[in-house]
């Protein structure tokens, strides 16, 4: 069952980086094109907040170790940040602003960090150790006077 949390644990992992570049794309064409995308960058991004707050949530349930749940719960707090407090005070605030795109780099990449990691540990639950090694973890080492 851990298993199956921890594959999707990896896939939502990868979407939520994947949907922050398709956020920098949005901003990209109403900046370069002169025409304005942000009717679809504002909602897009309130829509992919749901991906760190399910990553919070599996991490629980996959019962990953306390570091990895760590780095999940900072990336929610940093979309927060980014997405709905720093939107909201820039407007009395024009400079806080201008710390938006910053923190989406920094959300970019805490995400690739937690989705690498993710990979990670999908592969190494899904690996089966060797015979030989399953083997030699259940034989004791010999001290020196056997091997003598």
């Amino acid at each position: 069952m851990y298993k199956g949390i921890r594959v999707v644990y990896m896939i939502d992992a990868w979407l939520f980086p994947a949907a922050i570049l398709v956020q920098v794309f949005f901003a990209g064409l109403s900046l370069f094109t002169r025409q304005s995308y942000w009717g679809a960058h504002d909602p897009f991004g309130h829509i992919i907040g749901f991906l760190p707050l399910l990553l919070v949530l599996l991490a629980y349930l996959g019962r990953l170790q306390p570091p990895a749940k760590r780095l999940a719960w900072t990336l929610l707090g940093v979309y927060f940040i980014q997405a709905d407090l720093l939107t909201l005070l820039s407007s009395t605030v024009p400079l806080l602003g201008a710390l938006h795109p910053v923190l989406a780099l920094v959300l970019f990449a805490l995400a690739l960090t937690i989705a690498f990691q993710a990979r990670a540990l999908v592969a190494a639950g899904i690996q089966t150790p060797s015979p030989s090694k399953s083997f030699a973890m259940r034989t004791p080492n010999p001290t020196i006077e056997e091997r003598n």
